[in-house]
Parts: structure tokens; sequence; C-alpha cells
């Protein structure tokens, strides 16, 4: 009798990790397309930074604000219309001839992106029943490895056909939404985790909110990490000696091992507890980094894919975690995790940058040990197995 489950299961969880692959596709076109765009706009650096900085804001920003009408409405016309306004909108930047339309379709595909996410990560731990993080880790492999392998779909179209001929690269997200289409589940309402009993309402919404924040502390400081060593990641590595290639090939490693970790931090955290994966990867980051730091040979490479690997080990029981904390709300705190958290970090890439320019890369680097060090000490109060649930 257990074992009709397991084949919806696997199947909506593979449907819903293809569906975050291909809608995390077209966000990674922008960094390849750059140096063409810059060429055919005529742009300054100042300008060409907006485009990134506009692009990002638009895809986290938003993704609590999707979660909530989600919530409030359902979220399947989201799944179906957030990767089609993003895979068009994003396969057209190479098309346009206009500085203000080409900024106009990066805010409109992010917002694609971001409509996606929180209904598709609330769908994929809920239909994944007992197994919400490896359902959830399934999930965000397939976006991390979209978003790695986003470049290996644009550069062949523009390189072979040129950069008017980017629209092409359309075609998996109109194919994504049909698959969604004709097998996304309909009208199914999200299984909601277990809560335990419960204190008064006053006390509910104290508890929420303080546990809440101090998850929502661990994952900033764990993703401004992430996202400050991947930005400065090549031009740290080309300074350490290393070819413009091998430099440039250190991100995708990252990535990769990133990805891996993120799917075994899912099936062993439904084992061990999400709370103790959170802390165990904090932990395990701080003397990985330390030593990618010291290292500056070609071990640094295989140190490098121990400490992506580390770093995202528990980015699904992150997710999941909140899930758990708000069961009411689980599409709009993931949109509030996933995409909020990413924004916020992105500010704290500004105050790297402004250390790099201070104290020098090598410098800043070593101030990036002090967040997953926070990261770490945040997580220690987290709620534990019996009480991370609150109700509705």
């Amino acid at each position: 009798m257990s074992q009709p489950p397991r084949k919806p299961f696997l199947s909506q969880a593979g449907l819903f990790a293809l569906g975050h692959f291909i809608n995390d596709l077209y966000p990674a076109f922008l960094p390849p397309l750059l140096p063409l765009l810059v060429e055919k706009f005529q742009l300054t650096f100042t300008r060409a930074g907006v485009l990134a900085t506009v692009l990002s804001f638009s895809a986290s920003l938003t993704q609590p604000l999707f979660g909530y009408l989600a919530d409030r409405l359902g979220g399947r016309t989201l799944i179906l219309l957030g990767p089609l306004v993003c895979g068009v909108s994003l396969s057209f930047i190479g098309a346009v001839h206009h500085y203000p339309l080409l900024v106009f379709l990066l805010i409109l595909g992010g917002m694609g992106g971001a409509a996606f996410h929180p209904e598709a990560a609330a769908m994929a731990a809920s239909l994944s029943r007992g197994k919400r993080t490896l359902g959830m880790s399934i999930f965000m492999l397939g976006g991390n490895a979209g978003y790695g392998l986003g470049p290996f779909l644009i550069l062949p179209v523009v390189s072979n056909l040129g950069l008017n001929w980017s629209f092409l690269s359309c075609l998996p997200a109109l194919g994504l939404v049909w698959l969604l289409y004709r097998y996304a589940p309909r009208g199914e309402k999200l299984v909601a985790p277990s809560s335990a009993s419960l204190p008064s309402v006053g006390q509910q919404m104290r508890r929420r909110l303080s546990r809440f924040g101090l998850l929502l502390g661990v994952v900033v400081l764990r993703v401004t990490a992430v996202l400050s060593l991947t930005t400065f990641l090549p031009t740290f590595q080309k300074l350490r000696g290393f070819s413009l290639l091998a430099a440039g090939s250190s991100f995708t490693v990252f990535m990769v091992c990133g990805a891996l970790g993120g799917l075994i931090g899912g099936i062993l955290a439904d084992r061990v507890g999400r709370k103790k994966m959170i802390i165990a990867s904090s932990a395990l980051v701080l003397p990985a980094f330390l030593a990618f730091l010291v290292w500056k040979g070609p071990a640094s490479f295989i140190i490098l894919s121990l400490l992506g690997f580390l770093f995202f080990l528990s980015e699904s029981a992150c997710i999941v975690l909140a899930q758990e904390m708000a069961p009411g709300k689980a599409r709009t705190v993931s949109g509030i995790i996933m995409g909020m958290a990413w924004g916020l970090a992105g500010f704290g890439v500004l105050g790297t940058g402004a250390l790099a320019d201070a104290l020098g890369i090598e410098g800043a680097m070593g101030f990036l040990l002090l967040l997953p060090a926070g990261s770490l000490l945040i997580s220690l109060f987290l709620p534990g197995a019996q009480d991370q649930s609150v109700p509705r």
C-alpha cells in the first residue's frame, strides 16, 4: 500500500525541478551577453551595472508579493505565466534596439521568474508529504543547475546567428509551459506541515515573528557570503595567478558542487532534522572557507568544490523550516526566503565591493568569514523539531 504514492511524488518532483531548471536558465543570460550589449548600446560601466541590478532586484524583491498573491488567490496561474513571461522577455534582450526597452524587458523577465518560485517551491514541498526537504532539495537542484548552465543555451545561438536572434532561446520556456499546463496539479490544496498544540494568539504571533526573524537572519548572512564570493571569485582567482579560463571556471565548480550539496542536504535533513543540518552546514563552512583562503595552488579548486557543497547543504532545510513556521502561508514565506533574502544580500555585495576597494580583494574575502560565523551563532537559537511549527 505504501508504494503507489511514491510515483506521483517522484514524477511531480521531477516536473517542478525541470520547471525550476528552465525558469532559471533565463536570468543567467545577462552576464555572458553583457559585453555584447555594452558594445551594441555603447554603455558605460555604470549603465551596464544598472542592468544587472534591475534584473536582480526585480527577480528577488518581488517574490514575497507573488507569494502573498498565491496564498490569497491560488498560484497555478503564476507557475504557468511566470516562466512564459520570464523566458520570452529575457530571450528578446539581444533583439531590442533601445536601452529603455532593454531595461523594461529585464524588469518584466525578472518578475516573471519571481512569480514562478513561491508557488512552485510550496508545491514541491507539499507534494513530497513526509519527505518535504528531499522534495525541496530536488526542486532547488533544478534551479541551481539551470542558473549555472544558462550561458550554454544562449551563447551558441548568438555566436552562430548573431545577437538579434537571441529570441530563439525562448523555445524551452514555451515547451515548459505546455508541460506544466498538462501535468501540474490542478486545484490541489497544499499539505500544511503538522503543528503541535498551541498557545494563545498573541504568543503565536510573537513566536512566529521572532523565529522567522532568526531564520531570515541565518539565510541572509549565508546568501550574502555566497553572492559576494561568487561575484568576486573569478577576479580573486585571477589575482592568485590562475589563467582567465581557470579563474572563470571557478564559478561553475562552486555552483555545480553547491547543487549536489543541496540535494544531499535535503536527504539528510529529513533524517537528522532541519535545525541540525543548518547548524552543521554553517559550522563546516568556516574551516573550509579558511582553507580556501590559505591554499593558493590547484588544491584550492578541490577546497572550493567542498566549500560550494557545504554552503548549499542547508538551503532546502531553511526553506522547508520557514514553511513549517507558517503552514498557512507557505508561498509567502517561500518568496521571502528565496527572493527577498537574495535581494537583501545584493546590498551586502555592494559592501563587499567597497571593502575590496579599501582593503584589497583578499581583505574583503577574509571579512566574509564573519558571515557564516554569524549564521552559525544565530542558528543555535532556531526552534528544534518539537516547537518549530506555529499554526495558521
